[in-house]
């Protein structure tokens, strides 16, 4: 018998698919769900989210981090460059989610916290995603680039824009995951140009979500 959270995984991604997603079909799901039955595992132990119940985790971190394959790159073939950099990971999302998605591009994770990246490494061998990559480092210390920079909620929107400087190349993206779209910053500094930021609706999901795009000069 199908438990509820696989249910509404199923139903969730019909309606991302319904929005014209690009890179989401049911072939997803079978990995959709195994890292879903992970990060519930893991989280009764290593509290890795505050969200507990795993209905609620479908919506609040599978869909929203799948939503954000609307702004993916096209893979790279600069050497030394990697496709997507998600900073402030977490339990891996979006960038697991995303890296389930797309296995034709190279993702970094950075992550602070060193149970969330034993989770992380536990999810990518179980799931078998040789696209990720992850790096427990504080993201002061790291000295990497990629296409894109995202982050969903690791710190302020202007803090963040400074951060991304040196890890974003140039004329590459970086994307901002935000609830209330007054929190982005009315002007940017000169590295950027604020390419689009939009409301994005997330299957499951009441309350607010925008993403700022914003390319690196």
């Amino acid at each position: 018998m199908e438990s509820p959270a696989s249910k509404q995984l199923q139903a969730s991604l019909q309606l991302l698919k319904a929005q014209s997603i690009p890179h989401v079909s049911d072939d997803l799901l079978p990995k959709l769900e195994q890292f879903l039955q992970l990060l519930s595992k893991w989280n009764r132990v290593y509290n890795l989210t505050a969200v507990r119940d795993p209905v609620h985790m479908v919506d609040r971190h599978i869909m929203d981090s799948l939503i954000m394959n609307r702004w993916m790159p096209e893979p790279t073939m600069a050497e030394g460059l990697s496709d997507v950099m998600d900073i402030g990971s977490g339990a891996g999302l979006p960038v697991i989610p995303l890296a389930i998605s797309r296995p034709d591009l190279s993702f970094i994770s950075i992550e602070s916290n060193g149970k969330k990246t034993r989770f992380q490494q536990q999810a990518i061998m179980e799931l078998k995603l040789p696209n990720v990559r992850v790096i427990n480092e504080r993201v002061e210390n790291v000295h990497e680039t990629a296409q894109m920079v995202l982050s969903r909620a690791f710190t302020a929107p202007e803090e963040f824009l400074r951060i991304c400087v040196p890890l974003c190349a140039q004329n590459g993206r970086v994307a901002i995951m935000l609830g209330q779209v007054e929190r982005f910053p009315p002007t940017l500094s000169e590295e950027y140009v604020l390419e689009e930021l939009v409301a994005v609706d997330v299957p499951g999901t009441e309350s607010a979500r925008h993403v700022a795009v914003c390319r690196r000069r």
